[in-house]
């Protein structure tokens, strides 16, 4: 019987096992990642397209193009296809991102027959009805008048402005004119251009068998899509903004919502950033981070704050986030460049660092802990072109870094003068 009153004892994570690879290239030149687990009953399939925000030419046609690809086919009504997906019970994620478009679908594999053609219909045949356009675009709007209200979502919008340019691509600030400028012509302009096999790449887990193979093969691995075969980039256009602070002052706001950060010079690959993101989450990345202890549980500023590590391909977000109570607005934003500037000049303690270091190595190996993690974690390394052996890398520094060097990382990338502020609620 276990003993209730003794803590488990704690054991160190030196590496962790990823499940085996495979892959192959169909006849029309998709990729295919397969990661089989024959004890599965699921099946995960992840379509990844090179049609997100960097590729659009009008803001938000990314977005509305993933919101509408499910509804309305050549053979299919959008009513029919969210039927045929519901009956078979696909759990389904369709979203964009900075580089990529993913479709995701999960199902049982006895499903697979069924499921499959219609996948092939959405990224083959979909035509984007005018009628569908037209309600997205309402509904969005509607929506836009709910989230203006919101003060955390005012500040994320404010935010990605003054951090990469009102023209970026990353930019989320819009206005209603925004869905009203796309038309049914630029969504199948960006569907023709962008979804073909030699645009992206396939990746499956699960209970994966030859008959499996064959149906994707049959279904996505011959057919070309569509006659344009362009192929798209990856790389993030550099941010231009010259614009530091942004403050939106507004009167009834019982919470401020705040963001404070910069884009710092490194990315997944750069000799630094290990380092920087272990330092990062002991400043603000979990629950026991060093925010969390000052502003919500000493001072009763908030219930929570968080800082973030957003990479790219030539440069990382950094941000620190939280809503606090109105009245503690400014002395909320005084604290945390204040725990910066401490943290930058003072090492944390041995016992500090250790709880990071515990809470970083078992989230690393939580992320293994069955198939659909194992799934997610190899795409992040496909994604963004890291070696197999990445993590156990992470590991093997987490293990090593000393406190001095916390300190370093962040006097080193992180300039307080340079911070970039974003205010929403009562602002002086």
């Amino acid at each position: 019987m276990i003993d209730r009153t003794k803590a488990p004892t704690i054991h160190n994570v030196d590496k962790i096992s990823l499940l085996p690879l495979e892959s192959k290239e169909f006849p029309n030149g998709f990729k295919l990642y397969c990661l089989p687990s024959f004890e599965s009953k699921i099946v995960q399939l992840s379509l990844f397209f090179k049609a997100g925000w960097i590729h659009q030419n009008k803001k938000l046609l990314a977005n509305a193009f993933t919101s509408l690809i499910t509804n309305g086919t050549l053979h299919y009504s959008a009513r029919e296809i969210a039927e045929m997906l519901e009956y078979y019970g696909v759990f389904y994620s369709i979203e964009p991102s900075a580089v990529d478009s993913k479709l995701q679908f999960t199902f049982l594999r006895k499903n697979a027959e069924k499921i499959i053609p219609i996948i092939q219909e959405m990224i083959q045949y979909a035509n984007f009805p005018q009628e569908e356009l037209n309600i997205y675009t309402q509904t969005s709007v509607e929506q836009y008048q709910t989230q203006i209200k919101n003060v955390g979502t005012l500040a994320q919008w404010n935010y990605s402005k003054i951090i990469y340019g009102t023209h970026h691509p990353l930019n989320k600030f819009h206005t209603p004119d925004d869905y009203h400028h796309i038309t049914r012509d630029d969504l199948l302009q960006f569907f023709t251009q962008h979804i073909h096999p030699k645009n992206g790449f396939i990746f499956i887990s699960g209970n994966i068998d030859h008959t499996l193979i064959e149906l994707l093969n049959d279904y996505l691995g011959t057919n070309t899509f569509h006659q344009t075969q362009n192929t798209y980039g990856e790389n993030i256009p550099l941010p231009q903004s010259y614009e530091n602070n942004e403050y939106v002052h507004l009167p009834d706001a019982l919470q401020s919502a705040i963001k404070i950060g910069a884009l710092i010079p490194i990315y997944p690959q750069h000799s630094d950033y290990f380092d920087f993101l272990i330092a990062h989450t002991l400043l603000g990345g979990f629950f026991g981070s060093r925010l969390m202890r000052v502003i919500r549980e000493e001072k009763a500023y908030t219930y929570g704050i968080y800082s973030n590590l957003m990479p790219y391909d030539k440069f990382s977000l950094f941000t620190i986030s939280s809503e606090v109570k109105a009245e503690h607005t400014q002395a909320s934003v005084n604290e945390v460049i204040h725990q910066i500037q401490i943290l930058q000049e003072n090492p944390p303690n041995e016992e500090e660092l250790t709880i990071v270091k515990n809470y970083l190595s078992g989230d690393i190996l939580d992320s293994t802990d069955g198939i659909l993690k194992q799934d997610s974690i190899w795409k992040s390394l496909i994604i963004r072109h890291l070696e197999k052996d990445y993590y156990n890398k992470l590991l093997v520094r987490i293990k090593e870094i000393e406190p001095e060097e916390i300190s370093n990382v962040l006097k080193k990338h992180i300039n307080i003068q340079q911070l970039k502020k974003c205010i929403v609620g009562k602002v002086k």
